[in-house]
């Protein structure tokens, strides 16, 4: 019984590696998109994408992003578009204003 709980753990501990490269992969492709001035990801599976706020349709620049980060099969169920200049990072990114965001399907 023993052998079979370290040997889940050791397949489990395996696994986190693997996840965690896929969101960093994911992040930098939302990244190198045009208008996105960095991007940063929470723990429950949101990415927060900083832009300069302007007149473009944020929440099909959400979805958009969504299909940027799909190939990379991360963890990540929703994009959030936030104005640069409004993100305070002393609060919670929830409390942040959004621009536009999109649920990323699964």
């Amino acid at each position: 019984m023993k052998v079979l709980v370290a040997a889940a753990i050791l397949m489990l501990s395996m696994l986190a590696p693997s996840a965690r490269a896929d969101q960093v992969s994911a992040i930098a492709a939302v990244r190198a998109q045009p208008k996105v001035i960095n991007a940063q990801a929470d723990n429950s599976g949101t990415i927060y994408a900083f832009v300069k706020a302007d007149k473009a349709a944020w929440d099909q620049y959400a979805a958009y992003l969504c299909q940027v980060i799909k190939p990379h099969q991360a963890r990540i169920f929703h994009i959030r578009i936030v104005d640069v200049t409004k993100a305070n990072f002393s609060q919670n990114p929830n409390n942040w204003p959004r621009l536009g965001e999109s649920a990323c399907g699964r």
